[in-house]
């Protein structure tokens, strides 16, 4: 931004840093829903998180 500008200016690294720690979170939460499916712990939120993200249809579980 220029000298005048009144919006703060960004640091761009720390906010790619913070989205590659949300990015690993979510996967992470993830892989503890598809475990959690797999060994049958699941629940309906659970089955819904994990159609939303795949793209998965009810009838493909």
């Amino acid at each position: 931004m220029g000298i005048f500008s009144k919006r703060q200016e960004v640091d761009h690294a720390a906010a790619d840093r913070a989205l590659q720690a949300e990015k690993r979170r979510g996967s992470e939460e993830l892989n503890a829903i598809r475990d959690r499916i797999g060994d049958g712990s699941a629940t309906d939120q659970d089955y819904k998180i994990f159609r939303k993200v795949t793209g998965i249809k009810r009838s493909e579980l």
